[in-house]
């Protein structure tokens, strides 16, 4: 019994740092995506023009962009888990204060400076956890944990439209920052920064983290994942916020409609989840290919599924979810396996930095889309070429590797 109890103890840590940081992506997706919930009752009070909305999301993904770069370089140098502290921190205060705005100019400064703590907590969580875990488990327990993102936005989402009513929309924002600040103890007392799942205390740190990422060969790795991980998150985001739209103005009632980002959610939290365990011994880049494929076909599909009768069209919504989204949700394992563990925070950080690009333009270029009535074949066919084009540079990045003669 006694010689059993020190390796009960030592492999109980990964765990428990993969559930907070499974809490932390949920807090982080809901936070996130919360003002897509309440912007149409800000819009109401302050009788906003749709592009002053559109800027305060904008400023929130920038600020999430810079601060996961700035915050995962920290984290590398200075320490994950204080870099995690800050992030949280920084989310609670800046949200909270976000219920006090009395003009958008305000609200759009509150949420960029927010943003800058949600693109710090998500990289600099990624790096705890992959350090925490055991080599042979690190990349399906960051995939997993991943899951917390769109399930966050999903339950969020739920109990938002459940209690904006009576709390209004400043009340959300006291609600949001408050779950952020609940966090802080749990990460202070719960996590802790250990050398390859070891349950051994150590932090791992690189002198010149973005030095890192480029050298010894690896800066066309760096250039591809970027490239890769900013089109996956242009289809996913043109998806998820026009899909609905697109359904309403085929005839589909708008209660019925909203389904669809709804569902093409859940498609993508089946699709990480099944991923999560393909990936777990083996190179994520082959399967993330082949779904990036077959998503973009069933992109183009949707051109001519969009007009389908009954619950038809979900279904292939479903499964373009299951694909895209679920390849999207393989980016964090896709850092891990690419880069040393020092600069895990940092590689984690330039990711979500391109993904959250992605999350502005392709609304965007969605806009653009719709507007020009192109015809919904044409309009899903060129929707279809960021997926492809993303499944390329994956690939070209795999050949690289290959040439290298590094592991698959």
């Amino acid at each position: 019994m006694t010689s059993a109890t020190p390796d009960v103890i030592a492999s109980r840590p990964p765990y428990l740092v993969a559930a907070i940081g499974f809490l932390v992506a949920m807090v982080d997706g809901y936070d996130t995506l919360m003002l897509a919930f309440i912007a149409p009752l800000i819009s109401k009070e302050w009788a906003l023009h749709p592009q002053t909305v559109g800027a305060i999301f904008a400023s929130s993904y920038a600020g999430a962009a810079v601060g996961a770069t700035a915050f995962g370089i920290a984290a590398d140098r200075l320490g994950r888990k204080p870099m995690l502290l800050a992030s949280l921190a920084i989310v609670g205060a800046f949200t909270m204060l976000c219920a006090r705005s009395v003009n958008p100019g305000q609200l759009m400064a509150l949420r960029a400076v927010a943003g800058l703590g949600l693109g710090g907590a998500l990289s600099t969580s990624i790096a705890l956890i992959a350090g925490n875990a055991a080599a042979h488990q690190r990349r399906a327990i960051v995939t997993r944990m991943f899951l917390g993102f769109p399930i966050g936005a999903i339950v969020g989402g739920a109990a938002t439209a459940g209690v904006m009513a009576s709390l209004g929309w400043r009340g959300v924002f006291l609600a949001g920052g408050i779950c952020a600040v609940l966090l802080i103890p749990l990460v202070a007392f719960g996590a802790r920064e250990s050398a390859g799942g070891t349950g051994t205390p150590a932090r791992v740190h690189s002198r010149r983290p973005l030095i890192e990422l480029v050298s010894d060969g690896r800066a066309w790795i760096t250039i591809l994942f970027c490239l890769s991980v900013f089109l996956m998150l242009l289809t996913s985001n043109f998806l998820v916020s026009w899909i609905p739209t697109v359904l309403t103005l085929n005839g589909m009632s708008a209660e019925h409609a909203a389904m669809g980002a709804v569902i093409i959610n859940c498609g993508g939290i089946v699709g990480t989840l099944i991923l999560s365990f393909m990936i777990g011994r083996r190179s994520p880049l082959a399967p993330v290919i082949v779904c990036l494929c077959s998503g973009a076909i069933l992109i183009a599909l949707l051109g001519h599924g969009i007009v389908w009768p009954g619950n038809a069209r979900f279904l292939l919504v479903f499964a373009v979810g299951l694909l895209i989204i679920g390849a999207q949700g393989c980016i964090p394992a896709m850092g891990v396996h690419l880069y040393p563990a020092s600069v895990y925070a940092t590689a984690g950080g330039l990711s979500v930095a391109c993904g959250r690009l992605g999350s502005i333009i392709g609304p965007l270029v969605g806009g653009y889309l719709v507007s020009a009535r192109l015809g919904w074949s044409r309009l899903f066919l060129l929707a279809a070429v960021p997926a492809m084009s993303a499944a390329i540079a994956m690939a070209a990045l795999r050949l690289t590797r290959r040439r290298e003669g590094e592991p698959q």
